[in-house]
């Protein structure tokens, strides 16, 4: 009682390592610099419970406490205590008080243009003896490369450090030159497979699950979980054409499940995960018109009706 006596009069102080930092302080010291305000990710990836939902809570603890290899994120066992430790694990894994906005503006000021697509030599640049139809594309999740390898001989062409975590597979242009992959935390990449360089990035979102390419090769159709949208983009470079707010017909917002695209329909088809609904997004400009509601009779073309051409800005 004399020293609490003593703290409450200001006569004594206690040093300041004594006093116990909250989780959200120790990420605004250590973490913040690289992984960016509300954990939205900057030149490190994104700390929000839908971009670790596939770690394993131990798997997290090792990377806060030993870093990541190859890479700048280093380890924190010297610096804060396992208390600390499983206090910022456990915190990074609850979602921000104040959600993460991500809007059109922000897709858009994220894009990278690499190279430009109008300037891409017409044929493939390796050795001769390899088939540019028979490339083998292989996703290295563990330390977040890709390898190209040659699908004749199985030897690698290159290796490049890709995004982190991809996720959903690499998608391929009709003609097979141009690779498209997403990763968790909302980066879409264009990679040609004829120069071995990327085109172009842009971050569609803060959680994506996946992205397909049309039939045609003329877009790339994003699905995110966060936020609850889809993001239409050129092929030809990643350029933003159009974004879906995705909400089912009684307005409620759902995430995306997944992306596909259905060549012979001319079309990308889109299942959701919090709503009963499967979406089909036309890319056709002949597409026959849509009647939401009750018609008489389609042939005569009664009713309110709506283009099914949707891909249009």
């Amino acid at each position: 009682m004399r020293l609490a006596s003593l703290l409450l009069a200001g006569m004594v102080s206690l040093p300041l390592a004594t006093v116990a930092a909250s989780p959200a302080d120790l990420y605004q010291q250590h973490c913040l610099s690289c992984h960016g305000a509300q954990r939205m990710g900057a030149m490190a990836p994104a700390l929000l419970p839908q971009s670790l939902e596939r770690i394993k809570p131990a798997e997290v603890l090792a990377v806060i406490r030993h870093g990541r290899a190859a890479t700048q994120m280093a380890g924190f066992a010297g610096t804060l205590s396992d208390a600390e430790i499983s206090e910022l694990a456990g915190w990074l894994a609850t979602p921000p008080a104040t959600p993460p906005l991500w809007r059109e503006a922000d897709t858009a000021a994220s894009r990278i243009q690499y190279a430009d697509p109008a300037k891409l030599p017409p044929r493939p640049g390796f050795a001769a003896n390899v088939d540019p139809q028979n490339l083998f594309v292989v996703v290295e999740a563990g330390d977040h490369h890709v390898t190209v390898l040659d699908g004749d001989r199985f030897t690698p062409i290159t290796r490049f450090k890709s995004r982190f975590a991809l996720h959903g597979g690499p998608k391929f242009s009709p003609d097979g030159r141009f690779v498209y992959f997403a990763s968790r935390d909302g980066w879409v990449t264009q990679y040609d497979l004829y120069t071995l360089q990327p085109v172009a990035e842009i971050r569609v979102g803060l959680n994506t699950r996946n992205v397909a390419v049309s039939g045609d090769g003329r877009w790339v159709l994003a699905g995110n979980t966060l936020p609850e949208t889809l993001v239409l983009l050129d092929a030809n470079g990643l350029k933003p054409v159009k974004t879906f707010a995705v909400k089912d017909k009684a307005g409620k917002p759902s995430r995306v499940s997944a992306v596909y695209d259905a060549a012979p329909r001319q079309s990308f088809v889109v299942a959701l995960k919090d709503a009963a609904e499967l979406w089909e997004i036309s890319y056709n400009p002949q597409a026959a018109p849509i009647y939401p509601g009750y018609v008489h009779d389609y042939q005569m073309g009664e009713g309110w009706r709506c283009p099914a051409f949707s891909v249009r800005g």
